[in-house]
């Protein structure tokens, strides 16, 4: 495979990238998506199997896609749970994200964290079905689940800088006027589609970073 980037997250990760000419989902490597659900918070839990799926990437530019599965249930679910200020939970959320990448890049591994997508609208037949499936409760409102977007990638923001982590921020090209998904890019009731790698390629650039992929 020739492509020089990879996109490994959650299922944002497979929905905005797949089938790009460019950019490398999880599906194309793995046949599905290893690290779907994964939240951002609790990503270093989950290093035995991060490692396993970035280690034979390690020549590539990886772009890592989390934190939306945060913002849509845990934030919220845990400010209920034990008192703690939304605002801190992001924090302590990109703070502990950010920890680990950093550590990952520190290893020779060449990742750039993109931006929490835009919010869904979570609505239909499809939100539906899918609701009923679900082992936990759903408390966000889409005015929530906005808010917490923004401030979770403001803070993301904060701490790639700090720890000199390639941020890829295109989230203002993702949203309309109203900050909702734009119309084109809308997949189903929460993911937006590959057209986001177009957008990726013509406004990110991947030479700011650990190395330059040749």
């Amino acid at each position: 495979m020739n492509r020089k980037i990879a996109a490994v997250g959650d299922s944002h990760s497979l929905r905005c990238f797949e089938n790009h000419l460019s950019i490398a989902d999880s599906k194309t490597y793995f046949g599905y998506n290893k690290l779907d659900g994964k939240t951002a918070f609790n990503l270093e839990r989950h290093d035995k199997k991060v490692k396993k799926i970035i280690t034979p990437i390690k020549n590539k530019h990886i772009i890592f896609v989390f934190g939306e599965v945060d913002v849509r249930i845990h934030v919220k679910l845990k400010h209920i749970q034990s008192g703690t200020p939304i605002k801190t939970l992001l924090e302590n959320t990109a703070e502990r994200y950010t920890d680990y990448v950093a550590k990952l890049r520190d290893d020779g591994f060449d990742i750039h964290v993109f931006n929490v997508v835009p919010t869904g609208d979570f609505f239909g037949k499809q939100f539906e079905k899918w609701k009923d499936n679900l082992h936990y409760p759903f408390y966000t409102s889409f005015e929530e689940r906005q808010l917490y977007t923004k401030m979770l990638n403001t803070q993301l923001s904060i701490c790639c800088t700090g720890k000199k982590i390639p941020f890829i921020d295109v989230y203002d090209h993702l949203v309309n006027d109203q900050g909702q998904r734009k119309k084109e890019l809308v997949y189903d009731f929460s993911h937006i589609n590959s057209k986001t790698a177009d957008i990726v390629m013509a406004n990110y650039c991947f030479t700011n970073s650990l190395k330059n992929i040749t």
